[in-house]
């Protein structure tokens, strides 16, 4: 049932049990239009060549991703959880755009703020605005939130130096601030997260500065040489247990964030298969830990990977089997077609 004297925004973990949730629509999909360099840097090396402009997904692909999403959706909706969706029918082919199905790259929830990312991809500059922007208005309406736009001065088109050059690991420069929320995690209090080619340092900085009061940001070490979003490496399943991908960050590493101190830390015991029908063209197969919990006892997992689902149960949790291939297979799983707005806990973390 939903608490209606809960605000609109309130949510400081990926777990505590879960209220209400923004869930995506794919639209008219395209393959995202950025530099070659900044594709090269993150997308499977055997899918770069499908990355052109105006490129658009397959049709039939996108009609089984928005089925797969319209079933998740009224799936939490029976789980007693309130839905919110974007409109049917963006024509990202229209607007150079990429989707509308992965919302979680660009609004993450702390407390009772909803901070809008700085995207370092300018085909996805005004992706928020067009798929959400109208469920912002919706939740700016309560008093109690805190609602964070993009200001202008991060549209600039200067994250790439002209000459090649690279001063770090990632492919952007930090000449203005580049977030994807995705790369943030929340553990209460702490939020971890990484650096990677769509986030810089000054995107750090930035989103420091947005967080309430009491809120830090530490950045994990992780080794991944395409770095590109946090939440296909770690997956906390409850409080106190947490799910890692051993490929990209080590128990040393998770260890030595203070919040993670008393945690029973599980490196993923499989090496995921790449499924041939849908192909991954923008992720790979450890999609697997791109969960959505929904209470710290039940999380939703694709209804084809039972593997993982067997494992989750071992380790205590009820598992929720949905479709989702044909999502994944545009970019993402349940965890990045999602934006949780309420999560019923009172900060203790």
């Amino acid at each position: 049932m939903i608490n209606h004297s809960l605000p609109s925004v309130q949510a400081d973990d990926e777990w505590s049990p879960l209220r209400s949730v923004i869930v995506g629509r794919a639209g008219r999909a395209c393959f995202p239009n950025a530099p070659t360099a900044m594709i090269e840097a993150t997308m499977p090396s055997h899918h770069v060549h499908n990355f052109k402009p105006r490129r658009p997904f397959d049709q039939k692909l996108i009609t089984k991703a928005e089925a797969e999403l319209d079933y998740f959706a009224a799936m939490l909706q029976a789980e007693g959880v309130q839905v919110y969706r974007p409109p049917a029918g963006v024509n990202w082919l229209d607007v150079n755009g990429y989707t509308g199905a992965m919302p979680r790259d660009g609004l993450m929830s702390v407390q009772n703020t909803l901070i809008e990312a700085c995207f370092a991809w300018s085909c996805r500059n005004h992706e928020i605005e067009i798929a959400y922007g109208t469920i912002l208005g919706e939740l700016a309406r309560d008093s109690r939130v805190t609602i964070i736009r993009r200001p202008p001065y991060t549209l600039a088109d200067s994250l790439l130096d002209e000459d090649g050059s690279k001063s770090s690991p990632w492919v952007i420069n930090n000449s203005r601030p580049a977030f994807d929320t995705a790369d943030f995690m929340r553990f209460g209090k702490t939020i971890l997260g990484q650096l990677s080619h769509v986030t810089n340092q000054a995107g750090v900085e930035y989103v420091q500065r947005s967080l309430p009061a009491g809120y830090k940001i530490e950045i994990l070490e992780v080794n991944d040489p395409h770095a590109m979003h946090i939440d296909a490496t770690i997956l906390p399943l409850r409080e106190g247990l947490l799910v890692y991908n051993p490929q990209k960050v080590t128990e040393e590493a998770l260890l030595k964030h203070e919040v993670l101190a008393n945690w029973d830390l599980r490196p993923y015991p499989f090496t995921p298969k790449e499924p041939e029908d849908p192909v991954l063209y923008m992720t790979s197969p450890y999609l697997s830990l791109n969960a959505l919990v929904l209470d710290g006892k039940r999380v939703v997992v694709e209804a084809s990977d039972q593997q993982t689902a067997k494992w989750y149960e071992s380790l205590g949790m009820k598992c929720i089997t949905c479709p989702f291939r044909h999502v994944n297979s545009i970019g993402g799983s349940f965890h990045c077609a999602t934006v949780d707005l309420v999560r019923d806990s009172t900060v203790k973390h």
